[in-house]
């Protein structure tokens, strides 16, 4: 892979850094509208990055020669700097929506209950959880 090339695939990865970024913040807002369509833009561009031939098939051999000459170029340091800042924003975004997700589980889970004084702690003036569960419409309220 020559020069030509590395710049190509250098605006490729900052490009899917951005947005990684943009998706980051639509999650933080919850705009599952703007992060649909990131994820119509960053599908292909990780298509187009997994083929772009810098990672071989583990069944052809690898030429010495040219992966030293990538390894010498200085743009290569570039893009795996902003790979590895990639993996990281992934990481990030990848956490956040399992936050969610387990938020929306946990909040399903309240709706679901058919019990509503089954779950109910109440509190004794001096903060202690009561020891029996019983309705607020008792006459203890």
């Amino acid at each position: 892979m020559h020069l030509p090339d590395l710049q190509v695939l250098f605006n490729s990865v900052k490009r899917l850094d951005s947005l990684l970024t943009d998706e980051y913040e639509a999650l933080k807002t919850q705009k599952l509208d703007a992060f649909e369509a990131l994820q119509q833009e960053k599908i292909p561009l990780l298509q187009a990055l997994s083929s772009s031939g810098i990672v071989q098939n583990p069944d052809q051999p690898k030429d010495p020669s040219r992966l030293e000459d990538l390894a010498k170029n200085p743009l290569w340091d570039d893009i795996t700097d902003v790979l590895e800042r990639c993996k990281k924003s992934h990481q990030r975004n990848e956490l956040l929506i399992s936050k969610q997700l387990d938020a929306i589980k946990g909040a399903l889970s309240t709706l679901q209950n058919q019990d509503p004084a089954g779950s109910l702690e109440l509190y004794t003036k001096l903060g202690h959880v009561k020891s029996s569960r019983r309705s607020i419409l008792s006459d203890d309220a």
